[in-house]
């Protein structure tokens, strides 16, 4: 997988109302810089996403029906994110035991821990990353 650099990032797939989108082969991203929103989709096949779990007020991912691949992935205030050092997903422990343990691996295996990485398992604390694309240069 290739990150497009940040003059890539502002001069490709530049949509009105400050939407910006950029496919870089297995995934698409689509930021909002008015909503200031990141929306990662890595649906290769077109598979639709059948489980939203909130990880965090400004978390959410998507899985397949049965929950063994995160398809989608979307930050909420994202730029404010980014500046976090870790944030704790503390929905992310109010799942059953088994699902928490299934998703949490998803979340440190590719390409989720580009965005996402793991700062320390026992805590649920995690970094969300800046994957090389400057999504504050779209607005």
């Amino acid at each position: 997988m290739r990150y497009c650099t940040a003059e890539e990032w502002d001069n490709r797939g530049q949509r009105e109302g400050g939407f910006t989108e950029v496919e870089m082969g297995s995934l698409r991203l689509v930021y909002d810089a008015e909503g200031d929103i990141l929306d990662v989709d890595f649906r290769l096949t077109g598979e639709k996403p059948r489980q939203g779990i909130e990880l965090h007020d400004n978390v959410t991912v998507w899985t397949n029906a049965q929950g063994t691949r995160i398809l989608r992935l979307m930050f909420l205030s994202y730029a404010r994110l980014l500046e976090q050092p870790d944030l704790r997903l503390v929905k992310l422990k109010e799942l059953p035991a088994q699902q928490r343990a299934g998703l949490l691996k998803l979340l440190k295996s590719d390409p989720v821990k580009r965005f996402l990485v793991c700062v320390n398992e026992k805590q649920l604390r995690f970094q969300v990353a800046d994957p090389g694309v400057r999504v504050g240069a779209a607005a």
